[in-house]
């Protein structure tokens, strides 16, 4: 499995979590017609140029809609039921972007109780031609509040999350751009604005001792660990370690390794008077978290066994933590140090 246009371009920039608002709608009070409020509504919500499109397209996205207020002819709004503290008298032409992004929030936080009037899964139609859509049908005139669920690309390498807004019914290209025709729109297509969040997964990476020199007492093993993206590039490196004072078998397990990745773990070092049976490579396919719980994938895991070899040399090693300061230097990540209260 490969890691997809919109991971790579996460890994590249240090992915962060941003969350997008529509293009929402400018409700003109002063439109040429009168809104027949009797006429009955769609929407249809699609991912057409979307920035994650690709990954869109594959998915399944539950939406659900909220009525937040009636309309009458003229463009007055009413709240209603659960949305009743929620004033809408004020929206006009002027209205901005951020005091619709408020407005939403507002309603967002009216939802408990509230009961959804349709919900749909924005995904492909099953002759899987054309994009990604859903469609609310028979709808009345009004404000609707349209909030997406959070959702995993198809291989769960993305949480993509979205911004619950409103939308008014009917909509106008006028209305919605400031330019074009005024006809009132009781069919309109709105579009998902939403950030990508990365996910991570876990690598097991296991030793194995045939059999242990008590005389020469403890051991270490070292391997290193590096993931590439489709490039080449490796976007993902770490090195560690294993101790043994016996027989068996010893774990350790490395975690926050993006989701995605094929990862090559290499055993650099076998030990004093070891000798490593089998390959010293091996690979393993990064499954996030929320893909093994999901049971999509299995957390991912690595074995290498080595037997003593007739050796008299003994010694083990420890391994050194450093983390960047952010100023293209280090700092070593003492595991001793209590952290500061």
């Amino acid at each position: 499995m490969k890691i997809s246009r919109r991971m790579r371009k996460g890994y590249a920039l240090a992915l962060a979590f941003l969350l997008t608002l529509p293009c929402l709608i400018r409700i003109q009070t002063e439109a040429a017609t009168a809104i027949d409020t009797s006429v009955k509504c769609s929407l249809t919500v699609s991912v057409g140029s979307s920035d994650y499109e690709e990954d869109f397209n594959e998915m399944s996205i539950p939406v659900s809609l909220y009525k937040v207020a009636d309309v009458d002819s003229a463009g007055r709004y009413t709240s209603v039921d659960s949305f009743s503290q929620v004033d809408l008298t004020g929206i006009s032409s002027t209205t901005t972007a951020e005091e619709w992004q408020n407005l939403a929030e507002e309603a967002n936080q009216c939802l408990s109780g509230a009961e959804a009037v349709g919900k749909t899964v924005v995904e492909k139609p099953e002759s899987g031609a054309g994009e990604a859509q859903g469609v609310f049908k028979d709808l009345a005139v009004g404000m609707y509040l349209v909030v997406p669920e959070a959702s995993y690309n198809a291989d769960y390498t993305v949480k993509y999350e979205f911004t619950p807004y409103l939308t008014a019914l009917p909509s106008s290209e006028y209305a919605m751009t400031g330019a074009g025709s005024d006809d009132w729109d009781y069919n309109p297509v709105i579009g998902l604005k939403a950030g990508g969040d990365p996910q991570y997964g876990k690598l097991n990476i296991t030793k194995v001792l045939s059999n242990y020199n008590e005389t020469l007492g403890r051991t270490s093993f070292v391997f290193q660990i590096e993931g590439k993206d489709e490039t080449g590039a490796v976007v993902y490196s770490e090195v560690v370690s294993t101790t043994h004072e016996g027989a068996g078998s010893e774990t350790v397990t490395l975690d926050k390794i993006p989701a995605g990745l094929d990862v090559t773990v290499t055993e650099v070092y076998s030990g004093a008077s070891y000798t490593i049976v089998g390959s010293d490579s091996d690979s393993a396919f990064i499954w996030s978290d929320p893909a093994v719980e999901a049971g999509a994938g299995e957390e991912a895991s690595v074995t290498f066994t080595n037997r003593y070899d007739g050796g008299n040399r003994g010694g083990y090693g420890v391994t050194n933590h450093f983390i960047s300061d952010g100023k293209e230097g280090w700092d070593w990540d003492n595991p001793t140090t209590q952290p500061e209260e």
